[in-house]
């Protein structure tokens, strides 16, 4: 896992508008797509990038240090699947204080179905610009 930004916050929690930028992990296991991420999420205005993990076991660790508001998680990777991901946070008690938006290069609505049943807020495909990503999480959030 690689911390970027901050380390732990103080509480937990999502931001509130207006008060502090959304914090964000990045979750993919391919370097250029989450190397491509996370510049477009420092890039982005409102958004705080906390840290970067390259699968889904240290998704998993990087959520319960880092706190973030939104998780942006790859659905296929090796290790533990996006899916895996989901139904590991949501087994927590209590589960943590997220938004998570999976994004994948095979999404269809089959595919997307099962995200949400696994607990995704939002699922969106990899084949749109970085920037519309972050844009479209930060609607999730003020949603």
């Amino acid at each position: 896992m690689k911390t970027t930004a901050r380390s732990l916050r103080g509480s937990a929690g999502r931001a509130k508008e207006g008060t502090r930028p959304v914090g964000v992990l990045v979750v993919d296991d391919s370097l250029v797509f989450r190397t491509g991420m996370t510049r477009a999420v420092q890039a982005c205005e409102g958004m705080e990038l906390l840290g970067e993990a390259d699968g889904g076991h240290e998704a998993v660790r990087a959520v319960a240090e880092l706190e973030p508001d939104l998780v942006i998680l790859d659905l296929r990777m090796p290790d533990l699947d996006g899916i895996g991901v989901l139904r590991a946070l949501h087994a927590q008690d209590p589960p943590p204080d997220c938004r998570v938006l999976v994004i994948s290069a095979t999404l269809d609505d089959e595919v997307e179905a099962e995200a949400r049943a696994a607990g995704a807020d939002a699922c969106l495909s990899k084949a749109l610009a970085r920037a519309e990503i972050c844009t479209a999480a930060l609607d999730l959030l003020a949603a």
